[in-house]
């Protein structure tokens, strides 16, 4: 994964490649129908660039004391068998909150082509860190 500086973070993930089997996994985890891939999927294969923005160090941020408010997803495409997907969170914006700050970011996850597959919006509510 490769970072910038916390004014214009973005994070992007090593490509990952959707098979069979991790379809599999995943849809029986989630009570999907076999032979579908479930588009909640995306969360999945987000979540590891997601959660290096959250513990990347220029934030600040406690998860212990940090409040998931919002998340919401465009579909782009379905996701398909045999994808290799690639997935950019991006910061949005930095606030402060009553004595916390609200922090939005965006991942986008593109295909092997860059074309997009998926946005996931969201944003959190986390306790005021010292520096």
């Amino acid at each position: 994964m490769s970072t910038d500086t916390a004014d214009d973070l973005v994070v992007v993930a090593d490509p990952v490649t959707v098979t069979d089997a991790v379809v599999t996994r995943f849809a029986e985890a989630v009570g999907a129908p076999a032979g579908q891939v479930p588009a909640t999927l995306a969360a999945a294969l987000t979540a590891p660039v997601q959660r290096a923005v959250m513990e990347h160090p220029a934030l600040r941020i406690d998860l212990a004391r940090t409040l998931h408010t919002a998340q919401s997803s465009e579909h782009h495409r379905p996701i398909r068998v045999g994808d290799v997907l690639t997935a950019t969170a991006t910061v949005t914006g930095v606030r402060s909150a009553r004595g916390g700050r609200m922090i939005g970011f965006d991942t986008l996850l593109r295909d092997a082509d860059g074309e997009p597959v998926q946005t996931l919006t969201s944003a959190l509510l986390t306790a005021e860190v010292e520096a």
